[in-house]
């Protein structure tokens, strides 16, 4: 089954966008005044969403509790509408995350399906911590 999300332009270069009752505002890059997460900001999210998701199955596969991993986006997009250029992914594990987890957790970054979806001319860099 396809996933269905409704966007509708709203006026004053926002949209409104909804999944299965789930309303928020996007608002372009064009004049944004950072009232409302931008379209960009949400691709970017996504892609942090989805590798700590892929994180969560190795979790899960050896009964470590990752709760309170973070990750901080830093994203670059191109002048003129010039789309994502490049992303840096830096990822705080909790105290007491042993060597050998972190490199199970960071072997998966780049299998999420968010980032396999992205143009490949993309540059990302993962700092972890």
């Amino acid at each position: 089954m396809a996933n269905e999300i409704v966007c509708t332009y709203t006026g004053n270069t926002c949209v409104s966008m909804s999944k299965d009752g789930v309303k928020d505002t996007l608002h372009t890059e064009h004049n944004n005044a950072n009232e409302h997460v931008t379209p960009g900001d949400m691709l970017v999210a996504a892609l942090g969403a989805c590798t700590l998701t892929m994180m969560s199955v190795v979790a899960q596969k050896y009964g470590h509790n990752m709760e309170g991993t973070k990750i901080t986006l830093s994203s670059v997009f191109g002048p003129n509408a010039g789309g994502l250029q490049s992303v840096h992914l830096n990822i705080t594990f909790p105290q007491g995350t042993d060597e050998a987890m972190r490199k199970r957790y960071l072997g998966v970054v780049d299998l999420c399906p968010v980032h396999k979806s992205l143009n490949p001319a993309i540059e990302f860099s993962v700092e972890a911590h």
